[in-house]
């Protein structure tokens, strides 16, 4: 048996934070994950993690993960190759929307696309011969807003300022509950005990919202 310890980053949201994965190798057997810990010495997440990370076992050791495109078949599900389930998606995108127009279908991109290399570079090549209006992502639920106004008042969607939350004295939040939106934007992991730090060295935290959080 052979027990190795793997870092990594979790890809679930824009904190990333930096994970210590254990596997242990049976002879003969694929690694099997038996634990997942904060790494105390990553530099933004300093050891910290949520739920959703400690998950990533579950999901990966799922036995009813998928590990193969499936096609139904009246009211069964056959697995079929990779090559023959993207020949069966373009054949029918085109026909949708050769029948029904550009806009029928639909795209919806989840937070994990955009910490993804593979679809960073290439999903929007496939978005751009799909030619339709109609796509939505986690960014269109909740900071569109933040883009819209950096492009506003910088001239780039994406070109959005990151508060220095680690060291700065005084801290205002206008309509945003960094609590449940767990540091978004801002790329900070454990964000509330990053905003009481504030306080704790003797700066301010004010926050204007008209939910109190």
């Amino acid at each position: 048996m052979t027990r190795t310890q793997h870092f990594r980053a979790c890809h679930l949201c824009e904190a990333i934070c930096g994970l210590a994965i254990e596997t242990v190798t049976e002879p003969g057997a694929a690694p099997q994950i038996t634990s997942i810990k904060g790494y105390p010495l990553d530099t933004f997440s300093r050891g910290h993690i949520c739920p959703k990370a400690v998950a990533l076992q579950d999901i990966q050791n799922d036995p009813d993960r998928l590990r193969q495109p499936m096609l139904r078949t009246g009211d069964q599900w056959q697995p079929i190759e990779w090559q023959a389930a993207f020949d069966l998606v373009a054949e029918r995108l085109y026909a949708i929307q050769q029948q029904h127009g550009q806009n029928a279908v639909a795209v919806y991109q989840g937070n994990p696309s955009v910490h993804n290399y593979g679809l960073m570079t290439h999903s929007n090549y496939f978005l751009g011969l799909l030619k339709t209006h109609n796509r939505f992502s986690a960014t269109s639920v909740d900071q569109l807003p933040h883009h819209l106004t950096s492009f506003l008042m910088y001239g780039h969607g994406m070109l959005l300022p990151i508060p220095d939350i680690d060291h700065t004295d005084f801290m205002l939040i206008l309509g945003g509950n960094p609590l449940a939106s767990n540091g978004s934007i801002m790329t900070v992991p454990d964000v509330e005990k990053r905003l009481k730090a504030i306080q704790q060295r003797g700066g301010k935290l004010v926050v204007v919202d008209p939910r109190r959080s």
